[in-house]
């Protein structure tokens, strides 16, 4: 297997060198992160997948929200949490804030995803639609960025939606897509030692219809380190002027292995990577940030990201076209 995918890369990197596409390829040559203050091993991934955090125990506090342990529309006997809105029809933040078991360290969990399941038959009458957001937390403050909350999700969204049975979602939402770690130039990564103890989920897409309630169901929320059915964007821009570096935010899932970045037009915009930069934190990986571009010149221009992430060495790939001005 690991053959085939330095065979891919190399076909990659052959195929930029033929047709002028600029690349710069990237590779994590250690496993073992070596912050002294946190000494966590990655290999060890199973330590949280079998937490489940969506139980009453767990929740802080709410917010126009009436809570209940729910065991009747899931029909097993594992609990869920049942939120039922108490704004009517009125639009407004919807929020929960649930606890972790501890405090997690983001040197641990940031390449891990958040995940679970929602019921959303009953939250609104145009059914399918208004995605609830994340946000990481320290007791009562944020960290890092809210992640989702659109009433639409795309191929490039920084969360993933997949349907599961008639009324529930699946969700995913990236940790690094929150709190990157991985940064350079003018930007900073967020620090390795910053900790995290629970999460506020929103959801700001309640109404009450047809003299229904409305309420919505969270059931399976844990982490998780296996990768998503894709890559996604965060803060996505579609412009910037020339002579900047531009951080490509591709929001993924899994160990990282290897980035290769490539230009559809090397005039225009072209990869950088400097193994000499020392801005960066995040060791044991190279100094500096695998994730930029330089612009050039004014004109459009497809930037690519190849990924290969997750214990089976995955490869994943996003585009976006980008105007340089």
């Amino acid at each position: 297997m690991k053959n085939k995918i330095l065979l891919f890369l190399a076909g990659i990197i052959a195929s930029a060198s033929l047709f002028g596409v600029g690349h710069s390829a990237w590779a994590m040559t250690n496993a073992q992160n070596t912050d002294n203050s946190i000494q966590a091993n990655f290999p060890t991934w199973k330590f949280l997948e079998d937490t489940d955090f969506a139980k009453t125990s767990y929740v802080r506090s709410s917010s126009n929200l009436t809570l209940t342990k729910e065991t009747t529309i899931t029909q097993d006997s594992y609990e869920a949490i049942r939120m039922t809105s108490t704004t009517g029809s009125s639009s407004g933040n919807h929020i929960i804030h649930i606890n972790f078991d501890r405090d997690y360290y983001l040197s641990e969990i940031r390449f891990f995803k958040i995940e679970f399941d929602y019921y959303h038959k009953y939250k609104r009458e145009q059914n399918n639609k208004g995605f609830p957001s994340v946000t990481f937390m320290n007791n009562n403050s944020g960290q890092g960025t809210e992640q989702g909350g659109s009433d639409t999700v795309n191929d490039k969204s920084s969360f993933v939606v997949t349907n599961i049975d008639e009324d529930w979602w699946h969700l995913e939402y990236f940790v690094f897509a929150s709190m990157p770690t991985l940064a350079s130039h003018q930007d900073s990564p967020i620090a390795l030692d910053k900790k995290v103890n629970g999460i506020k989920i929103n959801d700001k897409y309640m109404f009450n219809y047809n003299s229904i309630t409305a309420f919505a169901i969270i059931d399976n929320l844990h982490f998780n380190i296996e990768p998503a059915a894709r890559l996604g964007i965060f803060n996505r821009w579609t412009s910037d002027s020339a002579g900047k570096f531009f951080w490509f935010k591709v929001a993924f899932s899994g160990e990282l292995h290897s980035c290769i970045l490539t230009s559809s037009d090397t005039e225009v915009a072209v990869p950088e990577f400097s193994a000499d930069d020392t801005t960066s934190t995040t060791a044991p990986f190279p100094n500096g940030s695998p994730f930029y571009f330089k612009l050039l010149k004014a004109g459009s221009v497809v930037l690519t990201a190849t990924l290969v992430i997750g214990r089976n060495h995955t490869v994943f790939t996003i585009s976006n076209t980008f105007s340089v001005t």
